[in-house]
């Protein structure tokens, strides 16, 4: 179900272009590529203005310890931050404030306005003064210029009202002060300080804030220029690559493609153009070559059939016709049973042709993996060999010199008609004798048929096995055979995995020797 809904999402994005595609997934993953990188450059940032500020701070809180002893605010021009003290007993307290009491100050003739830098922290005190976090005091005999770094949570609302002039509201915020101890403070500068009277001599902690906001605004500006004005930038940039980059990456593809285009239109000579990069782009432009040779040499296999076939045919199928014509057109003392069975003939000469030229279609198209009984080559050549065992007047003489079992994967109707054939081809042609042996050698059945015959020259031991090829008058039509049965020994044993082949025959010769070899079957044992 979900994937039915979201079909339709995503149909816009399987009909696009591989360039678009390539484009839109370069622009996502920039976009998400600089969004982390804006958060961590901007979280970076952060961290390197909080180590300033804290510098800073602990400059100004040993200002600050400095001046209480002896009562004096140096502080007041120069200090940024926000700070309270704790007397000993705990009590909070302020520096003594200028006429203003705390509020903005503006010279319209100067243009300058400043607050009491105390102001935030008191906020959070109010008024009358009271503790709004656990902030206690050091001990009384504690080290002078003792200085600790402590975190504290600041209240949801501040008990005086937030002026916007004192800076961003820190409410409900972890927030960093630094913790210093005073030099011995007498009553004297304490009242001179803090405007409190009577208070003992004694050691003051200063509790100092740590301001977050600069390190926060400089986070805010960096990470807004990021996504703002770089992001949009480089994400345009990155998909403009893509998409020049891809197009350039599928420049060998429309190569390919209208080689392709040329070699449908009929130009199966030409091939498509494999760029000098040795990628899949390469190994795909290879591969179609080796194809488009492929089909090729299958084109021009069945034109040259076709064109041997309409050859052969046309001579039985002329004297089928001249049989018939002349009996009609001259019917006077015409035996018309001879012409019939001059008829019968030529046409059982076409049924044979037509029936060999079925069986090598058959046998070269394509298979898929051989499977049923394996067949004993031996059998085969044995029944072969009884059924020629009493040569007919003029006939050679059939000799099974050795037969060892030897199971092969195939057909047994079409393995029997490469024995046939073999046995077929050495008869016509041998003298006296035909000798025929099957053994096993390397995990092959090996079966050897040799004729003492005039044998075969050694440069047309190859071009036998291509269809309807006859060497001399003694291989012509009228002798047997339309010069397709070699060519089916092989295109039988190549369809079994095998090889077909003359070999030179045993001295002293003449003769041929022809030579069959065809894999054993899985799990048969190897004697050779």
């Amino acid at each position: 179900m979900r994937t039915d809904r979201l079909r339709p999402l995503l149909r816009p994005w399987h009909r696009s272009s591989l360039r678009i595609r390539a484009a839109l997934g370069a622009a996502v993953a920039s976009v998400l590529a600089f969004s982390v990188a804006a958060l961590w450059v901007g979280g970076a940032v952060h961290d390197q203005w909080t180590a300033v500020t804290e510098k800073q701070a602990e400059r100004s809180i040993q200002l600050v310890t400095h001046d209480i002893p002896g009562g004096s605010q140096t502080w007041v021009e120069s200090l940024q931050e926000s700070f309270v003290l704790v007397l000993a007993d705990g009590q909070l307290a302020f520096p003594v404030r200028p006429w203003d009491a705390g509020r903005v100050w503006n010279d319209a003739r100067t243009d300058v306005s400043w607050v009491q830098a105390s102001t935030l922290l008191k906020e959070y005190a109010g008024l009358p003064v009271e503790p709004f976090a656990k902030m206690p005091p050091y001990p009384q005999n504690a080290t002078p210029g003792r200085t600790d770094r402590i975190r504290i949570h600041l209240p949801v609302h501040t008990r005086l009202w937030h002026a916007p002039q004192d800076g961003p509201d820190l409410t409900d915020r972890d927030v960093t002060l630094f913790k210093r101890v005073t030099d011995q403070a007498s009553s004297e500068a304490l009242e001179k300080y803090t405007g409190i009277a009577g208070l003992p001599a004694q050691r003051v902690t200063v509790y100092l804030l740590v301001n977050p906001t600069a390190a926060d605004q400089a986070e805010d500006r960096t990470t807004g220029i990021l996504l703002r004005y770089v992001l949009p930038g480089a994400t345009l940039f990155t998909a403009l690559i893509a998409w020049l980059v891809t197009g350039l990456a599928l420049r060998p593809v429309e190569s390919i493609r209208r080689g392709m285009a040329r070699i449908g239109a009929g130009a199966f000579h030409e091939r498509v153009p494999v760029p000098p990069s040795r990628d899949a782009i390469a190994r795909l432009a290879e591969t179609t070559n080796t194809t488009l040779g492929r089909l090729e040499h299958a084109i021009d296999e069945q034109r040259r059939l076709v064109s041997d076939a309409s050859h052969e045919l046309r001579s039985p199928l002329a004297a089928l016709r001249n049989s018939l014509e002349v009996p009609l057109a001259h019917p006077a003392g015409v035996e018309w049973p001879q012409v019939v069975r001059d008829a019968l003939t030529d046409t059982e000469r076409l049924q044979l042709l037509t029936d060999d030229l079925l069986l090598l279609a058959a046998v070269e198209e394509p298979a898929g993996p051989l499977g049923g009984e394996p067949v004993d080559l031996a059998d085969l050549v044995g029944e072969q060999v009884a059924e020629r065992a009493h040569p007919s007047a003029g006939g050679p003489a059939f000799l099974a010199v050795s037969l060892e079992p030897a199971p092969v994967p195939g057909s047994e109707l079409r393995l029997g008609r490469l024995v046939r054939n073999l046995l077929d081809n050495a008869a016509r042609h041998a003298r006296t004798a035909v000798a025929v042996s099957v053994t096993v050698e390397d995990g092959h059945a090996v079966l050897t048929v040799t004729d003492d015959g005039p044998g075969i020259p050694p440069q047309d031991r190859e071009r036998v096995f291509d269809r309807f090829v006859r060497l001399d008058d003694a291989r012509s039509r009228d002798a047997g055979g339309a010069g397709l049965g070699l060519a089916l020994v092989r295109s039988i044993a190549r369809g079994v995995g095998g090889t077909a082949a003359f070999t030179d025959p045993p001295p002293p010769g003449p003769g041929a020797r022809a030579v069959v070899r065809l894999p054993l079957a899985a799990g048969a044992p190897d004697r050779g």
